[in-house]
């Protein structure tokens, strides 16, 4: 199966192999195909991810353009918690009065006061690359779904199965419809460029953990799924091949960071891993490409001198 064109316009398009699942780019951070947020049309209507707080009214334009209003919404599915996943469902909810957001237990309490999440993702970012992932709104708890492993979300033909996905961060969820056989896959399994067919780890600070991020890419490769749906970005329709790739890629960029961090610097480190990962990239600039690849050198730094510590007081 080919892979589907980046669409072209801020509109839900529907994907090749479901005629009740549909696709929008919402030019996340001023990208074309990086931030994807994707709309279930079934007897009840879902969104899963919500994007930046920027990207909220593009999201609601899209509901519009596509013949629903926003108060059709039923639920609002975020993988985790962090601010390019999670930041728009505030900023949501107001024009979707009957919706839930489903998110995973151990987020709940964060998106019902995002006050400590904002200022870890700023003290993790920095404060230019936090303000361009912007902020949070509170959610009323009542609002709120906390789901836990292997808990339904049934829609009509579609159910979907959350599960839990530690790694990436420790409220990562991935999710299976089980309709399509498709896997939602959050930050999980990595990030996805098409058009350049790359594949790239992220590692962010503060809580990623490597062993357990493999753990989560061997489930989801028990799960031979039919297609991999990532946040960033899009359907990726050889998902063992993609999979295998990540199991292979995440160790490597480890060892790198922590080789090589201490000696060459951080530029130097991320020039190694922008040959080793994206060299051959035209679709995407140089410059976005190591934005992303930074976040993942100061997770991984961050991972290594928590294993460290551990080791020595353990």
């Amino acid at each position: 199966m080919a892979e589907p064109a980046i669409p072209t316009r801020m509109a839900f398009q529907r994907l090749p192999f479901d005629t009740e699942t549909h696709l929008a780019d919402v030019r996340m951070f001023q990208q074309e195909g990086f931030g994807a947020v994707y709309l279930i049309d079934d007897e009840r209507k879902a969104i899963i991810e919500t994007g930046t707080s920027g990207d909220a009214d593009r999201i609601l334009e899209a509901v519009r353009s596509f013949g629903l209003k926003p108060a059709d919404i039923d639920a609002v599915v975020v993988s985790h918690i962090h601010l390019d996943h999670a930041g728009g469902a505030g900023f949501l909810l107001p024009e979707m009065p009957k919706a839930k957001v489903y998110v995973h237990e151990r987020g709940l309490k964060h998106l019902v006061d995002p006050t400590r999440l904002v200022a870890s993702a700023r003290e993790a970012l920095g404060s230019e690359e936090a303000d361009i992932f912007g902020t949070m709104r509170a959610i009323p708890a009542d609002r709120l779904v906390a789901v836990k492993d292997q808990q339904r979300l049934e829609l009509g033909k579609h159910a979907l199965v959350f599960l839990d996905s530690p790694g990436h961060a420790p409220h990562e969820l991935t999710i299976l419809d089980e309709h399509t056989r498709c896997v939602y896959t959050g930050d999980a399994a990595g990030l996805y460029f098409p058009g350049d067919e790359i594949l790239m780890p992220i590692a962010p600070a503060p809580a990623f953990d490597l062993e357990k991020n493999l753990e989560t890419l061997q489930r989801l490769l028990a799960l031979q799924p039919r297609a991999l749906l990532f946040s960033h970005y899009g359907p990726h329709t050889n998902p063992k091949a993609a999979i295998e790739a990540m199991i292979i890629a995440y160790p490597e960029w480890s060892r790198v960071v922590r080789g090589k961090l201490a000696s060459a610097g951080e530029d130097g480190v991320l020039r190694e891993l922008y040959e080793m990962t994206v060299r051959a990239a035209k679709r995407y600039p140089r410059d976005f490409l190591e934005r992303r690849i930074r976040v993942s050198i100061t997770g991984l730094a961050a991972y290594h001198a928590r294993m460290e510590h551990a080791a020595r007081t353990g």
